[in-house]
């Protein structure tokens, strides 16, 4: 059985689908899958993918392709991880802010969390502060997630945190931010937890906090 994961941690990291998918296949054949050990090694292999991504050995298609190889996994232990309701290690609300229209990296982020192991509700993009407060108010996410690649859209971040003040959820929530028009000034201005300035990092970050 470990071999099976081991070949699994290793497909991910040389981004071999069909050795996955072979692992996969076998995991679910067996009466006894040790569920906490296949997400932990999905995790192990993301990092290896993250390192090398952030050496320069691996570039941003071969992160796109990591995250394909654990997706096509991921769809095979379905049946097994559906099953198993300690599984989420968080709740992630993940949205583009209002006014903003720009996704790639937002969806990326919410591939390596889901991957990692996290339950992700993704609004999408141009959401607005109401919006996200009542998918916080709803849902109880550990983790909110917030994209804005536009310096015009700044003021959402701080809109959004506001309101979630108003509601009395922005100290039920851990808030992560992302996106090319942030930097740390931004992040203390706004009283954001944390700034991502990759997926990969906001993966780390994510993982530190709950993994």
């Amino acid at each position: 059985m470990m071999k099976m994961i081991d070949r699994l941690e290793h497909s991910i990291i040389n981004l071999d689908i069909e050795g996955a998918t072979d692992a996969c296949n076998e995991l679910v054949k067996s009466s006894m899958v040790p569920t906490d050990e296949i997400f932990r090694a999905i995790g192990r292999a993301l990092d290896v993918v993250g390192r090398k991504y952030e050496e320069g050995e691996y570039f941003l298609s071969e992160l796109i392709m990591a995250g394909e190889v654990v997706k096509e996994g991921m769809k095979l232990i379905e049946p097994i991880y559906k099953r198993d309701e300690k599984v989420a290690i968080a709740t992630v609300v993940l949205a583009t802010v209002r006014g903003d229209l720009h996704d790639i990296g937002k969806n990326i982020f919410s591939m390596l969390l889901q991957s990692s192991g996290f339950k992700v509700i993704d609004l999408g993009i141009d959401v607005s502060a109401e919006n996200i407060v009542k998918t916080v108010r709803d849902n109880n996410p550990e983790i909110l997630g917030l994209s804005s690649l536009l310096t015009t859209t700044l003021s959402e971040i701080e809109n959004v945190i506001g309101e979630l003040k108003k509601a009395g959820l922005r100290d039920k929530v851990k808030v992560i931010v992302g996106g090319a028009a942030l930097n740390e000034d931004v992040v203390d201005k706004n009283e954001v937890d944390a700034w991502g300035k990759t997926a990969v990092e906001g993966l780390r970050i994510c993982r530190q906090w709950f993994g």
